[in-house]
């Protein structure tokens, strides 16, 4: 498989002892990082090998430091986290998740503390809070332990949203595949989530559509493929949502750039590795 050096990449923010940036269309070289990686999906899923191991699909997934692996985005987009080993954070997750692995998929949803919107800002402008606020909570939910379990209709229904053309999303359906009226469901949902129904699939829509924008589509087939009835609907639910246009958010991100958010950022450093397995470069 051939690494496709042309990725889409937001900002890349840097802290004291931790990094993030948006990151798809693109599969890369195997490579290894100093610090402990953390993948989030906020779409469709992505395909990651580690080591030897063959390709797997993943919603999220915690890579150890110094392993190398090779990341397949899979037309969908990540937030990607380092975090220096070094960190509280990092410590107790390698305890909890990495004892004796290169690798594994945490049994937690890292989306379900984070709403829709902040996703939505977080990708739309590269706003440092928005993104640090983030990579506070998908921190805080791996370090602690919730007591507090969902309602399974509404985990049921966010990840039919999630998993689901959004040309296709009706209330209706959904409401049928947890066997609830639609009332029921919207009440039920606006209660478990603090957000209507509506408006959580309108958000889903959105980021599917950023998704394949991200990936090279025109904004005009972005907009039918997510569900609007063409790229002005598009255009004016996101301004409308996000005081942002889809060429706004172009012009925003096809620029990488690299933001020092304090005064310690983390040191980063990335090796890649050649066929025969052996540090082709190292990047600092």
């Amino acid at each position: 498989m051939k690494a496709i050096t042309s990725p889409f990449r937001s900002n890349f923010f840097l802290w004291n002892g931790v990094s993030a940036i948006f990151f798809s269309n693109c599969i890369t070289h195997v490579h290894s990082h100093n610090t402990l990686q953390i993948l989030v999906d906020i779409q469709s899923g992505f395909r990651c090998r580690v080591g030897e191991a063959e390709w797997q699909s993943h919603k999220s997934l915690i890579i150890k430091e110094e392993a190398p692996h090779q990341l397949d985005t899979a037309g969908s987009v990540q937030l990607i986290i380092y975090l220096d080993t070094a960190t509280t954070a990092a410590q107790q997750i390698q305890t909890r998740y990495l004892p004796n692995l290169p690798s594994t998929e945490p049994d937690l949803d890292l989306l379900s503390s984070i709403k829709p919107d902040q996703w939505q800002q977080a990708l739309l402008t590269p706003n440092p809070e928005n993104i640090l606020h983030i990579v506070q909570q998908i921190l805080q939910t791996l370090t602690t332990s919730s007591t507090t379990k969902p309602d399974p209709r509404v985990s049921l229904t966010e990840r039919t949203i999630t998993h689901t053309d959004p040309s296709q999303l009706s209330i209706t359906t959904l409401a049928s595949n947890v066997h609830l009226s639609e009332s029921r469901l919207r009440a039920l949902f606006k209660t478990q989530t603090g957000i209507s129904l509506y408006k959580y699939i309108l958000w889903s829509r959105i980021r599917f559509a950023i998704n394949r924008i991200m990936n090279g589509s025109p904004i005009g087939d972005a907009a039918l493929e997510a569900g609007f009835t063409d790229s002005s609907h598009f255009h004016k639910m996101l301004v409308t949502m996000f005081g942002i246009s889809p060429s706004q958010f172009l012009k925003d991100h096809r620029t990488m750039q690299i933001l020092t958010c304090d005064q310690s950022p983390l040191s980063f450093e990335t090796k890649v590795y050649d066929a025969n397995g052996q540090v082709e470069k190292i990047y600092k």
